[in-house]
């Protein structure tokens, strides 16, 4: 009995609360016109999505010594219900999203390659602000595209430093699994 009487309570208590929020007005009558309103409420829910990613693929046979060896990854940032959006930056073999020794690192069969990863919301920009040793980038973004992603607006570089790549003992691949995390802010 008393739990029915709570539950009638609280289902009360719920029907009180829903009604004093609801606006409208019935119109009244009249000799030749009647009016009435009502409020209308759009929710939007923040949505926010990266698209758009390619492997990349780099290599030695076009790098010149003394010069870092750099790739550019295009994507596309877009959502709804938010202004701007951070990045983080996170390497599955570095220390930022791994185990790694270095915060970005490209693994060989026993040796392993130190790289730096950047973003820049311009596609056209050749440097970006820098992922520290956590991987967070710097500032906000803002956004610039819907949900539906339609171009890249977005860009990711990655660099391996002529120190690096010219002391590579191996040969084959060295290779990491780059992970980009927006959030909507």
């Amino acid at each position: 009995m008393k739990k029915f009487a709570l539950r009638s309570l609280v289902a009360a208590a719920a029907l009180a609360a829903a009604s004093s929020t609801f606006a409208a007005t019935d119109g009244t009558a009249g000799p030749s016109s009647s009016n009435g309103d009502f409020d209308i409420t759009l929710t939007v829910a923040t949505q926010i999505i990266t698209t758009n990613f390619d492997d990349m693929d780099l290599d030695t046979a076009s790098a010149t010594l003394g010069n870092p060896i750099v790739g550019y990854e295009d994507i596309c940032v877009g959502g709804i219900g938010f202004a701007e959006y951070s990045v983080d930056l996170t390497s599955q073999n570095g220390s930022s999203g791994g185990a790694g020794s270095a915060p970005f690192q490209l693994n060989g069969t026993s040796q392993n390659l130190a790289y730096t990863a950047a973003f820049i919301d311009d596609i056209a920009a050749t440097t970006g602000a820098q992922a520290d040793a956590t991987g967070e980038v710097a500032g906000t973004y803002p956004r610039v595209s819907n949900v539906a992603c339609g171009s890249d607006n977005a860009r990711v570089i990655v660099s391996i430093a002529s120190s690096e790549w010219e002391s590579a003992t191996e040969t084959g691949d060295y290779t990491d699994t780059l992970t980009v995390t927006v959030t909507a802010e």
